[in-house]
């Protein structure tokens, strides 16, 4: 099915209207794009790109920081019907050489801040052609008469290839097609609705599925988005009041750090945040209540999208600890290792289908996480009576320890709400006799001992055999740039001790 470029419409339709604002930072003035601004620069890009060579079909790697070019770029790209391949610029040489090997693309776009890293990878990857974009790309660009692009995109056709986080075992290829961007911005849009003035602030990163997908939404809604570079505290701040943010999308170790600012009252101007990526601590989403902030904890993935589900701040109270129901156009199921759908309340993998899941993985025909339809999230949950979901853990996290199975988030999200411990992540251990024991990493400004968190778990009736039985401090735990933990990092730096 083809539709008009979603851009060159809003370029018509809401020429006047502000598409994207930019500020590079706290002292820096906001640079505005209204939509037929934000048009003409992206063609301008478009004829840049041609020029280079890239054409309908050709896989192109971005290794870019956030910046209004960034979304310009991958605008170009739809008109140029070639698929981005989005890389996540904290990656080592041979990480980068691995995926963009994997995703067979021919073409590396980098800026000044990354061109550092891809040296030489032209000469370790036959056939590359890496190019360096900087503001003055455009400017020393004489037109050549390159052909008209396209204004119309098919939705059948993939649109980007992401990589998930790698948080355990070597990341996967995920194909996603404009379909599935549609759809999951229409869901998006029908369960928070759409106002004239709404403008989405933008501080993850743009080649994170959860980044990319606020670039979608807003063309789709026709309203604005505010980007910074990165995750900052004050700039966050000062954004959302200062360019009147209504929404924003964030983490819970974000949304922690902000609540610290002494500013985080700013946090009050928003008519919705959306808290996805990890799960959030009770004593987080406690403290939100009481100061009347309007979160929705969300559930969703790379092969979803972005969200899947996501509960209403309204219902924070009465269902606690639920990443809500599924956004429309969406359905789940809890099934057992026999595929066996479960009762209400039992804990298995969590199973979605709907039109922004993916096909599949690339370069994985035989891999049988879709079957029938449904997409194998490899998570654990269950649902309530009404069919609320409530995310355990990754089925790979699960401890197994003693013949009992142990989930992870359960004991972290008792650890965070101690008040001197700041994040936390457990993971279990190989041992002999028990086959894995709790071990705990945690990041605190005091000294802890391990029998003084044993007893403030117990004293939150957390079974005596899911209490950690070491305990490590660290002065920070390495996540990924979605703000996941990297826990299978942690495990393998633990094991080691």
């Amino acid at each position: 099915m083809k539709f008009s470029n979603w851009l060159s419409q809003r370029a018509v339709q809401k020429k006047d209207a502000i598409a994207l604002i930019f500020k590079s930072g706290i002292n820096s003035e906001s640079e505005h794009w209204t939509y037929s601004q934000l048009e003409a620069d992206v063609n301008q890009w478009v004829d840049y790109l041609e020029a280079l060579g890239i054409k309908a079909g050709d896989r192109i790697g971005l290794l870019l920081t956030n910046h209004p070019r960034y979304i310009m770029i991958v605008h170009a790209l739809v008109k140029c019907e070639a698929i981005a391949v989005f890389l996540n610029i904290r990656l080592t040489t041979e990480e980068l050489r691995w995926q963009i090997e994997d995703s067979q693309a021919k073409y590396l776009l980098c800026d000044e801040l990354t061109k550092s890293t891809v040296n030489n990878l032209d000469k370790q990857i036959d056939h590359l052609i890496i190019s360096e974009i900087s503001s003055f790309s455009l400017l020393n660009f004489q037109l050549n008469g390159c052909k008209p692009c396209s204004e119309s995109l098919n939705l059948e056709n993939t649109q980007g290839i992401f990589y998930t986080s790698g948080t355990t075992g070597k990341p996967k290829a995920v194909p996603l097609t404009y379909n599935n961007h549609f759809h999951s911005a229409i869901a998006s849009a029908l369960n928070l609705g759409i106002e004239p003035n709404d403008n989405w602030l933008l501080c993850m990163p743009l080649f994170h599925v959860g980044g990319l997908a606020i670039a979608w939404r807003s063309v789709i809604n026709g309203t604005a988005i505010t980007l910074l570079p990165k995750f900052d505290e004050q700039e966050v701040l000062d954004a959302i009041a200062i360019e009147k943010v209504t929404i924003i999308s964030l983490v819970p170790t974000m949304l922690r750090r902000l609540l610290a600012h002494p500013q985080w009252q700013n946090l009050q101007k928003l008519r919705a945040i959306l808290l996805g990526g990890a799960p959030a601590s009770s004593e987080l989403i406690e403290q939100c209540r009481q100061l009347n902030l309007l979160i929705s904890p969300t559930y969703g993935m790379t092969e979803t999208a972005s969200q899947i589900t996501t509960l209403s701040p309204y219902e924070v109270a009465t269902k606690r600890g639920s990443s809500g129901l599924p956004l429309f156009g969406n359905r789940l199921r809890i099934v057992d290792d026999n595929q066996q759908d479960l009762d209400v309340g039992a804990i298995g993998q969590i199973l979605v289908q709907g039109a922004s899941v993916m096909n599949g993985y690339l370069n994985q025909p035989e891999n049988n996480t879709i079957q029938d339809g449904w997409l194998h999230t490899g998570d654990l949950g269950y649902l309530d009576r009404e069919g609320y979901l409530y995310v355990v853990s990754r089925r790979s996290d699960l401890i197994i320890s003693g013949g009992e199975n142990i989930y992870p988030t359960e004991i972290e999200a008792i650890l965070l709400e101690h008040p001197a411990i700041v994040e936390a992540c457990i993971v279990g251990i190989s041992d002999r006799e028990w086959g894995e024991i709790v071990t705990a990493a945690i990041v605190t400004d005091i000294q802890l001992s391990l029998e003084e968190i044993r007893d403030f778990c117990e004293q939150k009736s957390l079974a005596r055999y899911k209490l950690p039985k070491s305990i490590y401090i660290w002065e920070s735990l390495p996540k990924t740039a979605s703000g996941k933990l990297l826990r299978q990092e942690i495990r393998d730096r633990l094991e080691s001790v």
